[in-house]
């Protein structure tokens, strides 16, 4: 955990350092859309929330998955024990 703390905070730090040094407003235009005049900072928060909201989406999706093998893992491991238990009548003549 303290690393990942670390890591968050000096993308932070670039960030606050990227943002002071570039205090001009920008254009930005995307495919169809073009915005003026736009500050650093603005274009900058929306590319983390947008890599915030991408990064949990696939997160959730990989997770969901895991979830279902191991669901599946479970029912096949039930399966196998119950077919390979042993009767009682077999444990006696051994």
């Amino acid at each position: 955990m303290p690393r990942q703390l670390i890591v968050i905070l000096l993308v932070a730090l670039v960030l606050v350092l990227m943002t002071v040094q570039n205090p001009n407003p920008v254009s930005v235009q995307f495919l169809s859309w073009e915005a003026k005049q736009v500050p650093v900072i603005i274009i900058i928060l929306i590319s983390l929330l947008a890599g915030i909201i991408i990064s949990s989406v696939l997160g959730l999706i990989k997770q969901s998955k895991l979830k279902d093998k191991i669901r599946r893992l479970q029912r096949e491991i039930e399966h196998l024990e119950s077919s390979t238990a042993v009767p009682p009548d077999e444990e006696e003549i051994v």
